[in-house]
Formats: C-alpha cells, sequence, structure tokens
C-alpha cells in the first residue's frame, strides 16, 4: 500500500479506528499493540523502535509516527506501552531531543502502569540519557544524576515485586517469565555517567561517600549473575554490559572487578584471558592469571580462614580456590588435601542442614561425588581380609570414615532447595544456568574441570581453523565458537574427551558413590535415549547437570 501512495501513518490510523470502535477486541488490540510497539532483535541488538515505526521515521517523519502514537495513546486510554513509546520517541528519535515532553509522557505511562518495572523504567532512561548529553555544570550533574538515581531505584523495587505471570494484564507487558534487571544496571551506568562528568574533585568526593555502599552491592549482583548465567545457551551479555559494572565498582572503590575473590569472582578468573571472557569482550587489557597469582589468592584465603574459622563464606572462598589452583597447577605444592578441605566443612555440615547456600552444597558435592567407584564388599567379622573400598585421593590422604559422609541424594536435594530459595531463583529465572565443572578423570581436586578448560581447547581449535583465512574478524571467531557450542561438536573433540570422563545411565540416573558407598543423583537424562553411549556429568549453581553427546544443550532438570 505504501509502494502505491498509501501513507503507512494514514493506514495504521484508519486500522486503529475502523477495527477497535468503542471497545477493541484482545486480539485487535495484541496486533496494532505489536505493530507499534514490538521491537525485533536484530544481531544481539533489540532495535529502537517497532518496524512499523522505524518504517515511518524512515519514509515519512517524526511527527507522522508521533501522531500514530499520540492516536494510540488517546485510543486505548489503559495501556501504557503506547504513551512509553512516545516518551522514547520524543528523546531518541527527535532532533534535538526534548526531554521535558519526554519526561512528560514517561510519567504518563508510568500512572496507567503504576507497578510494572519496564514502564518504570523509561522514566529513568529519559533521566539518564539527559545526564549523559549535559555539559559541564556541576550542580546540574548532581541534580539530574539524583533523579536518575531514584527512578531507578523505582524499577528495582517494582522489580522485586513482580512475579511470572503477572505482568502481562490489560495489554501492558509481557516480560512475566524474565527479571528486569534494567533498574540495577540502570543505577550503575548513571553512577559511572556522574563520576565521569564530575571535574569538581569535592562533589566527587561527596558522590562517592553518598553512593559506593549501592555501587558494591550492584557490582556483587552483576559478579553472580554473569558467572552463574547467560541469557540463552549461546547469546552473551552485550559487550558494554559487563564494562560499565566494572569501570563503575572500579571508579567508587579503586578495586579491579578482575582481582575479585568472591565465590563468583574465583569462579570467573580462570575465564580471563580467553577470547570469550566478558573482561576481554568489554575491551580491557586481561591477562590470563598465572598459577602463582592463583597460589597467592590460595595463600590469602587460606590466612583469612585461619582468622575465621567460623565464617562459613569465608570457608567456602578458601576450599574453592583450592580447586580452583588445582585446574591450573594440578602439582602446586599449596594444595590442600582432599580431606582437609572435607574436615573444614564437616564442621559446617551438621548445623544449618537445610539452611545453607548453593554455592555451599556445591561444594559438598564436589568434595564426595566419586562417579563410578565400586562400594566395598561387607564381610564378616570373623573373615581375615576385607575388601577396601577404593579411593579417590591425592598422596598420602587418609580415607575417609564411611560413617561421616554426606547422604548425596539429601545433599542434592538440599542444593535445589537452596537455589529456590535464594534470590537466584527469582533473578535467573528464564536464563540458562552456565556449566561450572566437569567431571574429569584424574582424581582428588583435579578430578572437576573448570569449564574455562574446555572454552580454551575450543578457541585453540577455532584459531586453528581460521589460521588459513586472510585477517579474520573477531565476529568469525565469535560466530564460529557459537556454532561449536550450540551443534554439539564441542564434545567430539578429541582434546575434550581425554580429559572429561563419562558416567554411566542406569534407569535414567547416575550412580555415583561417597566415601565408598554407591547411590544414585537424581538428575535426569530426558528425554531417555538408549542410543546415548556417552554422558558427562557437571554442575552449575542449582545441581548436576548432564551433558548427552550430540545433543547440543545441557540439561538443567
Amino acid at each position: 500500500m505504501a509502494d502505491s501512495g498509501i501513507p503507512r501513518s494514514a493506514t495504521v490510523k484508519n486500522i486503529m479506528f475502523s477495527l477497535c470502535g468503542a471497545q477493541a477486541e484482545p486480539h485487535v488490540l495484541q496486533v496494532i499493540k505489536d505493530l507499534l510497539t514490538k521491537r525485533e532483535t536484530v544481531e544481539n541488538r533489540q532495535e529502537k523502535f517497532s518496524r512499523l515505526v522505524e518504517d515511518i521515521l524512515k519514509h515519512e517523519s517524526f511527527n507522522k509516527a508521533l501522531f500514530v502514537l499520540k492516536n494510540a495513546s488517546t485510543k486505548f486510554r489503559e495501556n501504557a506501552t503506547f504513551p512509553q513509546v512516545v516518551s522514547r520517541l520524543y528523546y531518541i528519535a527527535q532532533e534535538p531531543s526534548d526531554y521535558n515532553k519526554a519526561e512528560e509522557w514517561a510519567k504518563k505511562a508510568i500512572d496507567r502502569a503504576p507497578d510494572i518495572s519496564y514502564i518504570a523504567d523509561t522514566l529513568g532512561q529519559v533521566y539518564k540519557n539527559r545526564l549523559l548529553r549535559l555539559g559541564t555544570g556541576p550542580d546540574e550533574i548532581m541534580r539530574m544524576a539524583d533523579k536518575a538515581f531514584t527512578a531507578f531505584e523505582d524499577v528495582e523495587k517494582k522489580a522485586d515485586k513482580e512475579e511470572p505471570q503477572q505482568m502481562d494484564t490489560e495489554g501492558t507487558a509481557s516480560f512475566a517469565d524474565t527479571f528486569n534487571n534494567r533498574g540495577l544496571f540502570g543505577f550503575i551506568q548513571v553512577a559511572k555517567i556522574a563520576f565521569e562528568k564530575l571535574s569538581d574533585q569535592q562533589l566527587k568526593a561527596t558522590l562517592i561517600q553518598n553512593r559506593e555502599k549501592e555501587v558494591q552491592d550492584k557490582f556483587e549482583f552483576f559478579e553472580w549473575y554473569l558467572t552463574y548465567s547467560t541469557p540463552n545457551e549461546t547469546t552473551l551479555e552485550p559487550d558494554y554490559f559487563w564494562k560499565d559494572v566494572a569501570l563503575c565498582y572500579e571508579h567508587y572503590t579503586t578495586k579491579a572487578a578482575a582481582d575479585s575473590t568472591s565465590f563468583p569472582g574465583l569462579l570467573d578468573c580462570l575465564n580471563q584471558g580467553l577470547f570469550r571472557s566478558r573482561g576481554k569482550r568489554a575491551g580491557f587489557q586481561e591477562e590470563e592469571k598465572s598459577g602463582f597469582d592463583l597460589e597467592e589468592i590460595q595463600r590469602e584465603l587460606k590466612n583469612h580462614y585461619e582468622e575465621n574459622v567460623d565464617d562459613v563464606q569465608v570457608a567456602e572462598r578458601y576450599i574453592l580456590s583450592n580447586i580452583i589452583l588445582g585446574n591450573r597447577m594440578p602439582d602446586s605444592p599449596q594444595l590442600a588435601s582432599v580431606e582437609e578441605l572435607q574436615t573444614i566443612i564437616l564442621r559446617f555440615l551438621a548445623t544449618e542442614r537445610r539452611h545453607r547456600s548453593p554455592e555451599f552444597y556445591l561444594l559438598v558435592l564436589l568434595l564426595w561425588l566419586f562417579p563410578e567407584e565400586q562400594p566395598p564388599v561387607l564381610q564378616d567379622e570373623d573373615d581375615e581380609e576385607v575388601e577396601q573400598a577404593p579411593t579417590d585421593r591425592q598422596p598420602g590422604q587418609l580415607p575417609l570414615d564411611l560413617g561421616s559422609g554426606p547422604d548425596l541424594h539429601q545433599h542434592v536435594t538440599f542444593m535445589e532447595e537452596a537455589y529456590e530459595r535464594s534470590s537466584y531463583a527469582k533473578y535467573l529465572r528464564s536464563r540458562y544456568l552456565l556449566p561450572l565443572f566437569f567431571l574429569g578423570k584424574e582424581s582428588g581436586l583435579n578430578k572437576w574441570i573448570h569449564k574455562s578448560r574446555l572454552d580454551a581447547i575450543v578457541e585453540q581449535t577455532v584459531d586453528a581453523m581460521l589460521a588459513g583465512e586472510n585477517n579474520p574478524t573477531d565476529s568469525e571467531k565469535q560466530s564460529l565458537i557459537e556454532h561449536m557450542w550450540n551443534e554439539g561438536d564441542v564434545w567430539q573433540l578429541p582434546e575434550i574427551q581425554n580429559i572429561l570422563r563419562p558416567v554411566m545411565v542406569h534407569d535414567n540416573k547416575v550412580d555415583v558413590c561417597a566415601g565408598g558407598w554407591k547411590e544414585k543423583v537424581s538428575t535426569e537424562v530426558e528425554p531417555k535415549d538408549p542410543t546415548l553411549s556417552t554422558i558427562y556429568l557437571g554442575f552449575n549453581i542449582k545441581g548436576p547437570v548432564l551433558v548427552k553427546v550430540g545433543v547440543p544443550h545441557v540439561n538443567n532438570d
């Protein structure tokens, strides 16, 4: 119709008024809403407006797009998304931006949907963009930053209260299955922008004093959020995401994000230096941590633990630092024995048994899970010899008292319950939980293979594949790496098969042993496929996962 000379804006206006009458049918409203508000995702980037609005802006004018959306906002008075898009038009599409009008329409949208975080986010974006384009006047920078902080704090509060399926009412929003992190990230961006704009050192010091604690809290959120999960199996967070978080954290604390020794920080440190690491993608000059670096971290955490032996989180970090060190330097003389680490965690195992963190139960399972061992053969007391259960320990390690080992089935359940009980279940809903460790062929602490070792092998393989190309781009390399993971090609690489240990599955359950006693881990392979010959065992922050060779994904059951 547009090719015939009928403007798109006139067509959509006629559709609204001819089909909707006094009360629009829900399915008709949904079609119009999609036409005017649904933004397409292209190459991991979301378009600024719907395809139709983009075409009206391109082929007609800003005023025509504004005319259509204002009519939609008037016609559908209860719907918040139309005034929301009008606001975005004013500060994104208009030249120059009209921030006063954008603020006015963002507030109209909030009035229509006062409890929806995605609607509230637009007001914060208006203030953030206005702050970004301000000059160097310190008072105006502080005033606008405070308005933006307040707006994004409001988004965060509303997002925390939202439950799945709550938000799809009155055609207002359709993000029910996803936690909205825009309030948290918007706050970080505003803090970073304000810090970098202020030249007055006294005002900058005031800003740091007022906002440092909040910046640290939000950094900690994104540190575990990005370590434990990703949007889906192949899609990565935008490169600027971690860049803004890490730079803001460094501005307000003078600490480098890459030096964090929190539990998720330790889990991520072996990724550093890899092509797909979040630091590399953010454009940071990031080097791989050496064995000496990891020994120093382990030494510091050991000293910290010895000074705080009753602090379970300190104990968790010390235990994990040994597992991480074992992945980089399996022969390091500083490595603690499995028995020593088991003794540490046993002190906490008997107390608050059902109220520990997912991280705690992850360590319990890593320290006691010995797949495919045979249980001991029990004999009468009169027998002269008793067959000993095979051990999975480092040289010099004493066997674990069989009566003191944890009930694995129970602790798998505890870990799943801890995940649901913690904030992770709410904040990570709909996201893909990244595998953190895989079972390897070695013994002791070295039997758990950090996923970074697989990523390094895949990266080397892709580099070899592209060696004959003329100056391959980073995007080509990234695409090929994603393809290998998505298609399951990584599990066919001999280098990976040589370090991972297959597990046996009986009746869709994995046989594992703890202290020599055989148990069954409740994680199941679905659908049941008798043709599968190789299955690998791993863990994410929720519990055990099974990799089915030849199938491109990991079960998170």
